[in-house]
C-alpha cells in the first residue's frame, strides 16, 4: 500500500507523453527509486533491530547520574559535579563508609544503584561541564567512526551515549560488530534528524 502511494506520487510528476518507450523508461525509473527507498529503510531499521531497540529508547533523556557514570567509566572527570550539594554530600558519605569498612568502594560512581532525587539530578544534568564533556566525547567517537562533521549536538550526543550503553549490554559484542553498528547509526537519517529534534 505504502509502495503504491509512492509510485502514484512519482507517476503524477511524469510529463504527459504517448510515446510507449518513454513511458516504459519512466516506470523503470520509478521502480528503481522505490527499490532505493526500500533499501534505505532496511538499512535504517537493521542496526536498531540488531540491538532490539527503537527510536524512543535512544531519544530518552538520560539522568544526570547516568551521564556522569558513563563519562567516569571512560576516565572523563566532571569537576563541577561536586557543585551539586546532594551529590557532594553522597560522595563524602560514600568515602566515610568505605573508611569505616561498611562499603566496598570509596567511589560513589561505582555504586550502580545510587541515584539522586529528581531536582538534584536535573541540576547535575544541567551542568555546562557535564554537557560539554558528553558532547566532546560524542564528537570524538563520531570522528573516530568516520563522521568528521558537522558538529554533534547535545541531543545527538545523548543518542550516541544511549547507543553505546546498549552496545555494552549486548551479549558477546565484538569490537568490529560494535564499530559497524556505530557507523550505521552515525550515517543514518535518524541520527541526522536528532540534530534538530523539533523539525
Amino acid at each position: 500500500m505504502y509502495d503504491q502511494e509512492i509510485l502514484d506520487r512519482l507517476q503524477a510528476t511524469w510529463p504527459e507523453t504517448t510515446d510507449y518507450l518513454r513511458r516504459v523508461g519512466q516506470v523503470q525509473n520509478d521502480l528503481m527509486v522505490l527499490r532505493e527507498l526500500q533499501e534505505a529503510d532496511r538499512a535504517e531499521a537493521s542496526w536498531m533491530d540488531e540491538l532490539a531497540i527503537g527510536e524512543a529508547d535512544l531519544l530518552q533523556v538520560p539522568s544526570g547520574m547516568s551521564v556522569l557514570r558513563f563519562l567516569w567509566a571512560r576516565e572523563i572527570p566532571v569537576r563541577q559535579a561536586t557543585s551539586v550539594r546532594e551529590y557532594a554530600a553522597a560522595a563524602e558519605e560514600q568515602r566515610e563508609m568505605f573508611e569505616d569498612g561498611s562499603a566496598s568502594t570509596s567511589e560513589l560512581l561505582e555504586e550502580p544503584g545510587f541515584e539522586l532525587l529528581m531536582a538534584a539530578d536535573a541540576r547535575l544534568w544541567a551542568l555546562p561541564e557535564l554537557q560539554a564533556k558528553l558532547t566532546e566525547w560524542a564528537q570524538e567517537t563520531a570522528t573516530r567512526h568516520g563522521r568528521p562533521s558537522p558538529r554533534v549536538t547535545l541531543t545527538q550526543a545523548t543518542v550516541l551515549m544511549q547507543l553505546v550503553r546498549y552496545l555494552d549490554q549486548a551479549p558477546e559484542p565484538s569490537p568490529e560488530w560494535a564499530a559497524e553498528l556505530l557507523r550505521s547509526a552515525l550515517s543514518s537519517d535518524f541520527f541526522a534528524k536528532a540534530a534538530n529534534p523539533t523539525n
